[in-house]
């Protein structure tokens, strides 16, 4: 039998990564993420925990990619030339694109969104994805001030609430409401929250 290949290496490391990570992601909505030890992952996925070792640091560094994973896997559709400004039609992109993602793997953010909901959880990397949606955030600013909005902090709270709720129905609830239909409702109000200011500014005026 030939020796593996560099390829070969690399194709095991990351299925064992993945495999450790998808379990853990299971284990974290099921227990708790502080109820979960590395030895449970290890025992469940039927691997060492020595093994275990050899692909993440610890119990926090697999959390931290599995939430790196949901991260990238949304926010890769944002500004998709990257030029720092958002036209309608990469807004609209963005939306169909991250509920196509989340229809498409259901359970995977069905188990995301029960570990983030947990206590303490989102604080143990809350500095980093403040640092990292920064730039998104002030992008989406700049998008809603020009599309005529006078307050768009509040536009931007409204809309990312909206947002949440949304992804939640499509995973709890998919057959009550159907990806399509409410990616649909969820654009068209968008574009409504934006404009709904500068509309009362203008009748107040």
């Amino acid at each position: 039998m030939s020796p593996r290949s560099s390829k070969q290496f690399d194709d095991i490391r990351k299925q064992k990564k993945k495999l450790i990570m998808e379990t853990a992601l299971e284990l974290f909505a099921e227990q708790g993420f502080h109820a979960t030890s590395v030895s449970q992952i290890a025992q469940k996925a039927g691997i060492s925990k020595g093994l275990t070792y050899n692909y993440f640091e610890s119990k926090d560094d697999i959390l931290h990619e599995i939430i790196e994973e949901g991260f990238k896997s949304i926010y890769s559709n944002f500004d998709i030339n990257h030029d720092g400004v958002l036209t309608d039609d990469e807004y609209i992109y963005f939306i169909r694109q991250s509920f196509r993602i989340i229809s498409e793997n259901r359970n995977f953010w069905k188990l995301y969104f029960t570990i983030m909901i947990q206590h303490n959880v989102a604080n143990l990397f809350e500095g980093e994805y403040i640092e990292k949606t920064q730039p998104i955030l002030t992008t989406l600013l700049d998008f809603i001030k020009a599309k005529g909005s006078s307050d768009p902090e509040a536009d931007i709270l409204a809309i990312g609430s909206m947002l949440k709720g949304a992804y939640l129905m499509v995973v709890t609830s998919s057959d009550f409401f159907p990806a399509d239909k409410l990616e649909n409702a969820i654009i068209d109000a968008s574009f409504k929250i934006m404009q709904s200011h500068n509309k009362s500014k203008i009748k107040q005026s």
